[in-house]
């Protein structure tokens, strides 16, 4: 099922709204079964759960660390068991179950809007009467995202190839390791936009109000009755939960 990228941004925005709003688990783990279900039913959902999966695995540690903390510092409950000056209670297991969940559920609905490109963003904003700068600037921060990874993951490779493995690094040393990715990352970053602005410049950005694209952003008739229902489900139950 291919859907409008308009359709798959409210989608992503309702839910991910009704997991802020709400704290309570069952409503949770029903967000994350229909996150679930919608990459299912995505066109590419093969490679978005490989994404997805090859994210969630590094991931462990990160909501692990989020339930502790979650769990240890919320009050309320009973006490179900006590270490040192930290107790345990069931009002906390319950907040790091949630918080947990909803990070891993972030990740999971995010997959929706993997391998979609930059300029189908912009011209989605525009749709929706965004200004174009706005919708540029988002669009360009969505570009520059995955270039970040890949400068990222290239410079860690080199980092490999002469000997020098990050994970097995004292934590002092993994920061400055760390530091010394990101510097030459950012210079490269900066040196891109530079030329980016030359490059809209030279093509008179800002010129003319109207301007023309060569794909345009029509919603289908099944795009309009998904947003109608989600408009419906999601003012429900923001009234009525």
């Amino acid at each position: 099922m291919k859907l409008n990228l308009r359709t798959l941004l409210i989608l992503v925005i309702a839910i991910t709204s009704l997991s802020v709003i709400y704290q309570d688990l069952k409503i949770q783990v029903t967000l994350l079964v229909l996150s679930i279900s919608l990459n299912f039913l995505s066109k590419n959902f093969r490679r978005s759960f490989q994404r997805i999966y090859s994210r969630l695995k590094k991931m462990p540690k990160l909501i692990f660390t989020i339930f502790i903390f979650q769990t240890l510092f919320r009050k309320g409950g009973k006490e179900v068991f006590a270490i040192w000056k930290f107790s345990c209670t069931t009002e906390g297991l319950s907040y790091g179950a949630i918080a947990s969940i909803r990070f891993t559920m972030i990740i999971v609905i995010a997959g929706l809007l993997f391998d979609i490109p930059s300029s189908k963003f912009m011209i989605a904003f525009r749709k929706w009467k965004f200004p174009y700068e706005i919708s540029f600037l988002v669009a360009s921060v969505i570009h520059f995202i995955p270039l970040m990874g890949k400068e990222i993951l290239h410079s860690r490779e080199a980092l490999y190839l002469k000997g020098i493995e990050i994970e097995n690094l004292t934590m002092r040393n993994r920061i400055k390791a760390f530091i010394t990715l990101i510097f030459p990352i950012l210079a490269r970053s900066i040196i891109r936009v530079k030329y980016m602005a030359a490059s809209l410049e030279l093509r008179g950005f800002r010129l003319f109000k109207n301007r023309t694209y060569l794909h345009d952003n029509y919603l289908s008739k099944l795009d309009v009755l998904i947003q109608i229902l989600v408009g419906i489900i999601f003012t429900t139950c923001v009234i009525f939960l």
